[in-house]
Formats: structure tokens, C-alpha cells, sequence
């Protein structure tokens, strides 16, 4: 009864005449659907926000999917409609949680979402795609080509999984050393290394190739994403 469970709000949405539904991931639970009673109502004293943490008290029961929303307070807040292009790349990263829901990665949410205001946006999700895709079990080959083993690479393949050669580029486009670089070391960094990374310059092309690589090898799709690309932001 009244337990405590600190969570961070990956989507909400309308639930029945005047609720919210939650969809949030918490460290103790994983993600569970939470219930804010009244809280569409302009009277009731329940509000809650997309891309915050919050102290929430329910009553947890093992077995149970949705739990209703005793009482709250607001931990850290992220939520923030002035800056459309960075809640759209926020959107991101939390619709990769809910599609991958069985993998535990609150910490490591949280150590990207603190720093994505002061820091560069793009490592900062590549590191977190990396992430999610060797937890998935479909990180990238790149010590070498894929095919053939030859440490001279000069291309990313998804559909080969991972580096490839001048002999087995094919109709991959060829990418500069320093792209192909940054790369291999998002793939092969950790969270503990992102001092190192942040020297480097990670641009959209950067993201774009680690987070293309995952869902072409984890047949996932991601709406949030489509609208960043249509965005061009």
C-alpha cells in the first residue's frame, strides 16, 4: 500500500472521460501504465507532463499492469513545447524505450536526457542507441569488414550488419575515415566514456547511422522519427 516508485513519463495519453494513461518507465518496475484521475479536468489538482520524473505513490501489485495515481511530485522536468526540435529528438529516444520495453535502461535515460540541453544532442543518442542495440542483441561489426575481416573499411552496411571493404562495398555509399571512425568508437564506447566522446563532433549523419543500423536490424519502427526527418531539424 502507498508504495513510492520513482518513474519517467515516456508518452501519455486520454484515458476514458476526464484521465490520463501513462505509459512510464520506472527502476524498479520497468514500464507499467499509470492512471492520473481528473487530470484533463482544468479544476483538479493533477497535472502531469510527457518527458518529467516523478515520485508517484500507488499501490503496487505483482501481477498487475496499471495503477492508479494516489499522489506525486515532480523530480526533474524536461518537457519543454518552446524548443520543437529538441522535444521531437526527445520523443525519440523515449519511443525507443517503449519499443524496446524489456530492455532496463532508466539509468541510462536519465544520463542522456540531463545532459541533452548542455550537450551535443546527437552523441548523446547515438550513445544511448548504441545502447539499446547491443542490449538487443544487434550491434554493429566493426573491427573489420563484415564480410571478409579487411581492417581497411569504407562503409556501413545494415543489411550485412556492419563494416565493409572497398571489394564488398556494392551499392553502399563510401564514408569518410572520420565518420567511419566516430562510429566504431559509439559502438564500441560505454556511458563511462562519454567524457572522451564529447571532444569529438558528432553531427545528424553521426545519429542518423547508428539509429538507421537498429531499426533495419531490429525491424522496428519509429514514428517520432519519421516526423524528425520531415521536420529536417
Amino acid at each position: 500500500m502507498n508504495d513510492k516508485v520513482e518513474g519517467f513519463v515516456l508518452s501519455q495519453s486520454d484515458y476514458k472521460e476526464a484521465d490520463v494513461l501513462m505509459q512510464v518507465m520506472t527502476r524498479e518496475y520497468g514500464i507499467i501504465s499509470l492512471v492520473g484521475k481528473a487530470a484533463k479536468k482544468l479544476s483538479s489538482k493533477n497535472h502531469f507532463l510527457p518527458m518529467c520524473v516523478y515520485e508517484f505513490i500507488i499501490d503496487y501489485k505483482e501481477g498487475k499492469t496499471i495503477f492508479s495515481v494516489h499522489g506525486y511530485k515532480l523530480l526533474r522536468k524536461y518537457f519543454d513545447d518552446d524548443n520543437i526540435a529538441m522535444m521531437t529528438f526527445r520523443n525519440i529516444l523515449a519511443e525507443l524505450v517503449l519499443k524496446n520495453r524489456d530492455i532496463d535502461c532508466y539509468d541510462e535515460l536519465l544520463f542522456v536526457f540531463d545532459r541533452l540541453e548542455e550537450g551535443n544532442r546527437y552523441l548523446l543518442g547515438s550513445m544511448f542507441v548504441s545502447y539499446l542495440a547491443k542490449r538487443f542483441g544487434v550491434s554493429p561489426e566493426v573491427d573489420g569488414c563484415v564480410i571478409c575481416g579487411n581492417t581497411s573499411v569504407v562503409s556501413v552496411s545494415n543489411r550485412d550488419g556492419g563494416f565493409l571493404c572497398h571489394d564488398h562495398l556494392g551499392g553502399n555509399e563510401t564514408l569518410s575515415v572520420e565518420r567511419l571512425k566516430k562510429f566504431r568508437m559509439i559502438v564500441k564506447a560505454t556511458f563511462d566514456n562519454y567524457d572522451v566522446l564529447k571532444q569529438f563532433d558528432y553531427d545528424s549523419r553521426d545519429f542518423d547511422l547508428i539509429l538507421s543500423f537498429f531499426l533495419d536490424n531490429s525491424d522496428l519502427k519509429l514514428k517520432s522519427y519519421e516526423l524528425y526527418k520531415a521536420l529536417n531539424i
